[in-house]
C-alpha cells in the first residue's frame, strides 16, 4: 500500500471463524428491563404513571427476542396467548455482549491475564442485532419478592428456561489466542459466570459442548 510515495505494511491479520455449541447446567434466567418499567423511568413525571401492570407485558417484554414483537403497544397487545406463540415460533436470546464481556471476565478472574481487554479485542461473537437465539425444553415464571437498594420490596416475575442450548459464530485471530484457547476461555466462563439473570445465584452456567470450525 503506497500513501504519499511512501510504501506502507500491512500484516495480514489472517481472521479465522468457528462456531462455538454451548449447553446449559443450570436454568438461563432472562430478566432484561421490561417495557413498564421503561415508561415509568423515561416518563417526565414520574408520578403521572398510573397503570394497572399488564402481567404478561411484563414477562414477555423482560426477553430480548430474535424477531420484533411487531406492536407499538405492548400494554394492550401482550397477553398469554401472545406469550405461547412467540415461545412457539419466536426465540428468546442472550446478548453477544453480556457473553463476550463474562469472557474477558473469566480470564482476569482465572488469573490468566491480568486485563481482559486482550481477550476482548482477540474474538468477536457475529449475532444479528448482537443476539444470539437460544433453544429450551421447558419455561417457566418464577414469581419472587425482591428488595432493591432503595423503596418497599417489589414482585418480579422472571422468565426461566430449563434445558437450554445456543449457538454462535466467532471470528478470531491466531496471533494473540488460539482457538483452543479460546474455547477454554468460553468453558471458563460458563463455570463460574454463566450468562443472563441472578448469575450471583448461580444460575446461567453453561458449557460446551462441540465446536466447529467454518472458516
Amino acid at each position: 500500500m503506497k500513501n504519499n510515495n511512501e510504501t506502507i505494511e500491512l500484516y495480514n491479520i489472517n481472521v479465522k471463524r468457528a462456531r462455538i455449541y454451548i449447553e446449559g447446567d443450570t436454568d438461563l434466567v432472562l430478566n432484561k428491563m421490561n417495557a413498564r418499567n421503561t415508561r415509568t423511568l423515561t416518563a417526565d413525571d414520574r408520578k403521572k404513571i398510573r397503570e394497572v401492570p399488564n402481567i404478561w407485558e411484563d414477562i414477555i417484554t423482560a426477553i430480548h427476542w430474535r424477531d420484533p414483537l411487531g406492536v407499538e403497544d405492548t400494554y394492550t397487545a401482550c397477553n398469554e396467548e401472545m406469550l405461547y406463540e412467540l415461545l412457539e415460533k419466536n426465540a428468546p436470546c442472550i446478548t453477544a455482549f453480556g457473553l463476550k464481556k463474562s469472557i474477558g471476565d473469566a480470564v482476569v478472574r482465572n488469573e490468566i491475564d491480568k486485563y481482559k481487554t486482550k481477550v476482548e479485542n482477540a474474538i468477536n461473537i457475529n449475532a444479528k442485532g448482537g443476539l444470539i437465539p437460544i433453544t429450551f425444553a421447558e419455561h417457566a415464571v418464577d414469581k419472587r419478592l425482591m428488595s432493591p437498594k432503595k423503596g418497599a420490596p417489589v414482585t418480579v416475575l422472571l422468565n426461566h428456561f430449563i434445558g437450554w442450548k445456543a449457538n454462535f459464530e466467532i471470528t478470531y485471530s491466531e496471533h494473540v489466542y488460539s482457538l483452543e484457547q479460546l474455547v477454554n476461555f468460553i468453558n471458563m466462563a460458563g463455570f463460574g459466570l454463566g450468562i443472563g439473570s441472578g448469575r450471583s445465584s448461580g444460575y446461567g452456567r453453561y458449557h460446551v459442548v462441540g465446536v466447529e470450525q467454518i472458516g
